[in-house]
């Protein structure tokens, strides 16, 4: 039974509190219907032997079609404790985690899409799903500035500090029609402190306010609020910050 309900192209919709697999019965639909805020999208694997090349075309589809949802396999349990064989073939699809049957959903997910990892690498890689068209150049310099912002308060000198004049980046980004490069810095320290807040171990919200270069609680809310739509307390309940970005976007740029 397991098996047929993991056969691709089983797909399956998680939403806050990501505790129920919901099934989707029809893909095409799926495809042009938007989805929850906050939502993930699980692909159904039954071996890796006799669907990976159904599965490694489903998720670019997936990615594609819903860049503000990250990508999951949901698996058998494990051959054995550390099982790695199912992360590599996850990590060669860029989906975001894998989920093994008989685990507590949230807590597996929780667990792998807030853990410390290259934010900025992960960006420049999305980047191109929500905004196709941009020129590599400009998601590169986005990556700069996202992987340098904790270190800068202004976007003046991190951007010197990679050799590039503020002027001229934004019009640069003007031309390409996202938003300037001070929003992006905004954004990238935002993003830092929606990660804390959507981990399991975060600080209370004044202290992680001021880890992420807040001056207070009140400060990161408003921010929150002004950029996502949305206050921290939400952020809390929910995962992935693909959707935060995806909203940012839409509100910046007037769609």
């Amino acid at each position: 039974m397991l098996q047929a309900v993991l056969a691709p192209p089983a797909v399956f919709q998680l939403s806050p509190p990501y505790e129920q697999f919901d099934v989707v019965p029809d893909l095409s639909a799926l495809d042009s219907q938007p989805l929850e805020d906050a939502a993930l999208l699980a692909v159904g694997v039954g071996s890796p032997d006799d669907s990976w090349a159904e599965v490694a075309g489903l998720v670019p589809r997936l990615r594609s079609h819903h860049p503000a949802a990250p990508v999951v396999l949901r698996v058998g349990r494990p051959s054995e404790p550390g099982d790695s064989e199912w992360e590599r073939r996850a990590a060669e699809l860029r989906v975001r985690g894998v989920v093994y049957e008989g685990e507590r959903v949230a807590n597996r997910l929780r667990a792998q899409l807030t853990q410390p990892i290259d934010l900025a690498g992960e960006l420049t890689e999305w980047l191109p799903l929500r905004l196709p068209g941009v020129a590599p150049a400009i998601v590169d310099l986005i990556g700069d500035i996202v992987l340098r912002a904790s270190q800068f308060a202004e976007v003046s000198a991190l951007l010197a500090s990679v050799g590039r004049a503020e002027r001229t980046v934004r019009t640069w980004f003007r031309r390409a029609g996202v938003p300037g490069p001070g929003k992006w810095l905004a954004v990238a320290h935002a993003l830092r402190a929606a990660r804390r807040l959507q981990s399991e171990d975060h600080p209370p919200l004044l202290a992680l306010a001021v880890e992420c270069g807040y001056s207070d609680h009140s400060s990161l809310s408003r921010q929150s609020l002004r950029l996502f739509g949305v206050r921290p307390g939400a952020i809390r309940r929910t995962l992935g910050w693909e959707w935060l970005v995806d909203r940012w976007l839409s509100r910046a740029r007037g769609r």
